[in-house]
C-alpha cells in the first residue's frame, strides 16, 4: 500500500471517532470528562498510527529473522 493510502486510511478513521466526539461534545459538563475523552481520543489516534503504519505483524516476535 502506498504512503498516501495508508495515510488516508489512518485519517478517515480517526475523521469517525472525531465526528463522534463533536456530536457528543456539547452533552459533556464536566471539565475533566471532556479531558477525558479528548485523552482517550489522542491515545486511539497513537494507537491506530503506530498498528497501520506498521503493516503485517510477524507470527512470532521472538523468531530469529535470520537462519543463522
Amino acid at each position: 500500500m502506498k504512503s498516501e493510502d495508508l495515510a488516508d486510511a489512518i485519517w478517515e478513521s480517526m475523521r469517525e471517532e472525531v465526528v463522534k466526539f463533536i456530536e457528543q461534545e456539547s452533552q459533556i459538563t464536566s471539565a475533566s470528562l471532556y479531558e477525558e475523552r479528548v485523552v482517550e481520543l489522542s491515545r486511539k489516534f497513537a494507537q491506530d498510527l503506530i498498528t497501520k503504519s506498521q503493516g503485517k505483524m510477524p507470527k512470532s516476535r521472538n523468531s530469529k529473522k535470520s537462519p543463522d
